[in-house]
C-alpha cells in the first residue's frame, strides 16, 4: 500500500502520518502527500510576545504576525515551496486541500534607520502575505469565496464525492489558464473548486475544503486531556485514503508505459528516421537555449523599464528607488544618502539650483499621516546641522496611499494634520500616482520643456499638494 502523509492536514488514522506545516520536514518517504495551508495547527503568533495576554499586533487593519513568527513563516514557506515542487517533479502525487485563504502582514526582516541620536528612528519593513504563499504554483491564482454546494465534474472524483459530499465545503476557488482537467465546480459552474494536472513525473490534485475534525469523529481522553480519532473516524479515514489511492492510480494508468532500458539507445538499434528527428531536436534545443538566454537578458531590461510602475503600488525601498527614477526623468539629480549617521530617502538637486530632501511612504488603506512628515522634518534639521550645508533644503513628502487599489478608484490622500504641517513648514506633498503620470508622458515624448514646467510646479507649490501641469493634446488625469 502506498505511503500517504498529511502536511498541515490530519488524516483520521492510528498512524503517525501528520507533518506540521510549521516545520522543515521532508517528503522523501511519501508517495502521496495531502497538503493543507491551514495555519490553525501552527505555532505562529500575532501576539507581541507570543502569549495571548500580550498585545495583538495589527498593521493597517490587518493581522500582523510577530517578528519571530514572521521569520519562521518565511523560512517554512520557502522550504515547502521547494519540497513540494521536488516531490511532484520526481513522481509524487500531491493533493492540495483548498482551505480558507488568509491574508495578513508579516515582517520581512529588513529595516530602515533614519535620524541620529535621540531623533533616530528604526522602521521595520512589512509585507502582505497569505497562507497560499506556502505553495509553489505561481501560475495559479487563489481567491476567497465560501459555500456548501460542491459538484463533481470528472469521473476521477465521483467516488470521493460520493463518500464525502456531506463534509465538503468551498472556502477558496482557483483560476489559471493551465487548468485543463476540472474536477469540482460550484453549482453554477462559474468557479473552479478542483483540478488535476501532471507536472513532470508527478501529479497535482486540488480538491475543495474537506474538514473531518468534527465532534462526530472525535473522542476525548480525560486521563491525557487529548482529543483522539474515534473508531468511526478511523474507518472514514481508511475510505479517504483508498479514494486518494484510486485517484492516483487512475491518473497514472493513462500514462503507463515501460521506461526505455539504456541498451535501447545503442547504435545497433538506431533508426534512420529517428536519427534525423533527433538532429532536428538537438538543433532546436540550441536555438531554444539561445532564445532563453536572450529572454533572460530582456527580462532584466524589462524589469528596469517597468520599475517606474512601482510608483503606483510599492512602499519601502522599491518606492524610494522608483521616486529617484522619476525625479531623474524630471531632470533632477537624485540619489539615496547614507553617511553612517544620517540616512535620507533622496537628496535632490534641480537644474535651477534648488536643493531638496525627499521622504517616501506607501499605505495600504490609510491616508499618508503625520508620522512620516515628522521624520522628514527631523531629516531636514539633521541635514542642516552639517557643517558643509549652508542653506536649509526644501522638503518633499512622496505619498502612495491605498497603494494596492487602482489609482482611479482611490479616495485618500494626505491627512489634514499632514497638510497643515506642510503649509506651516513649506514642504511639498506629492502623490506618486500623479508623479507616474507626468513621468510616463515625459519619458515617452522626451519633452524636456514639460519636465521644466513640472519642476517649477513643485517649487512653486511647496506647502501644498502639488498639482502638475497638463499638456496640449493629452489628459494626464486618466491614463
Amino acid at each position: 500500500m502506498k505511503r500517504i502523509t498529511g502536511v498541515g492536514y490530519s488524516i483520521p488514522s492510528q498512524d503517525d502520518d501528520l507533518i506540521r506545516l510549521d516545520s522543515l520536514s521532508s517528503l522523501s518517504e511519501t508517495e502521496i502527500a495531502i497538503f493543507s495551508p491551514d495555519l490553525s495547527g501552527t505555532s505562529y503568533s500575532a501576539y507581541e510576545n507570543g502569549f495571548y495576554s500580550s498585545k495583538r499586533l495589527e498593521y493597517e487593519g490587518k493581522m500582523l504576525y510577530n517578528k519571530e513568527s514572521s521569520a519562521k513563516m518565511l523560512e517554512h514557506s520557502k522550504h515547502w515551496k521547494s519540497e513540494l515542487l521536488n516531490f511532484v517533479e520526481n513522481g509524487g502525487t500531491l493533493v492540495v486541500i483548498l482551505c480558507k485563504k488568509e491574508e495578513y502582514i508579516i515582517y520581512t526582516g529588513t529595516k530602515d534607520v533614519s535620524g541620529t541620536g535621540r531623533n533616530q528612528k528604526v522602521t521595520n519593513h512589512v509585507t502582505p502575505f497569505t497562507n497560499y504563499n506556502f505553495l509553489p504554483f505561481a501560475s495559479i491564482d487563489f481567491h476567497s469565496a465560501s459555500g456548501k454546494t460542491v459538484l463533481p465534474k470528472n469521473p476521477l472524483v465521483i467516488d470521493l464525492h460520493k463518500h464525502f459530499k456531506d463534509y465538503f465545503t468551498f472556502e477558496t476557488y482557483i483560476k489559471s489558464d493551465k487548468l485543463s482537467v476540472i474536477t469540482f465546480t460550484t453549482k453554477n459552474k462559474d468557479r473552479i473548486l478542483g483540478s488535476s494536472f501532471k507536472l513532470k513525473l508527478g501529479y497535482v490534485h486540488f480538491i475543495p475544503n474537506l474538514n473531518l475534525e468534527i465532534d462526530k469523529f472525535i473522542s476525548y481522553d480525560n486521563k491525557t486531556n487529548k482529543r483522539n480519532w474515534n473508531d468511526e473516524a478511523i474507518k472514514t479515514g481508511k475510505i479517504l485514503v483508498n479514494c486518494f489511492i484510486e485517484i492516483d492510480s487512475s491518473l497514472r494508468k493513462a500514462q503507463e508505459k515501460t521506461p526505455k532500458p539504456n541498451w535501447i539507445n545503442t547504435e545497433i538499434y538506431q533508426l534512420k528516421d529517428s536519427e534525423k528527428t533527433l538532429e532536428i531536436i538537438a538543433k532546436n534545443d540550441k536555438e531554444i537555449e539561445k532564445r532563453e538566454k536572450e529572454n533572460s537578458n530582456l527580462e532584466k531590461v524589462l524589469e528596469e523599464q517597468e520599475s517606474l510602475k512601482d510608483l503606483l503600488y510599492e512602499t519601502g525601498k522599491p518606492l524610494e528607488n522608483a521616486v529617484i527614477k522619476a525625479l531623474r526623468i524630471l531632470g533632477y539629480k537624485a540619489e539615496n544618502y547614507n553617511d553612517g549617521e544620517l540616512e535620507l530617502d533622496q537628496i535632490i538637486i534641480s537644474p535651477e539650483g534648488h536643493r531638496l530632501i525627499g521622504e517616501c511612504e506607501g499605505k495600504e488603506s490609510k491616508d499618508i499621516d503625520v508620522s512620516k512628515f515628522r521624520q522628514l522634518l527631523d531629516s531636514l534639521n539633521a541635514d542642516f546641522e552639517k557643517e558643509e550645508v549652508k542653506e536649509k533644503a526644501y522638503g518633499l513628502l512622496f505619498g502612495n496611499p491605498q497603494r494596492l487599489i487602482n489609482p482611479e478608484e482611490r479616495i485618500l490622500s494626505f491627512t489634514k494634520k499632514c497638510q497643515d504641517g506642510a503649509k506651516r513648514e513649506n514642504i511639498g506633498l506629492i502623490k506618486t500616482e500623479d508623479l507616474f503620470k507626468v513621468c510616463k508622458y515625459i519619458s515617452e515624448n522626451s519633452d524636456v520643456d514639460f519636465a521644466a514646467k513640472c519642476r517649477k510646479a513643485i517649487i512653486d507649490q511647496l506647502g501644498e499638494i502639488v498639482k502638475f501641469p497638463n499638456t496640449d493634446g493629452i489628459e494626464l488625469t486618466g491614463l
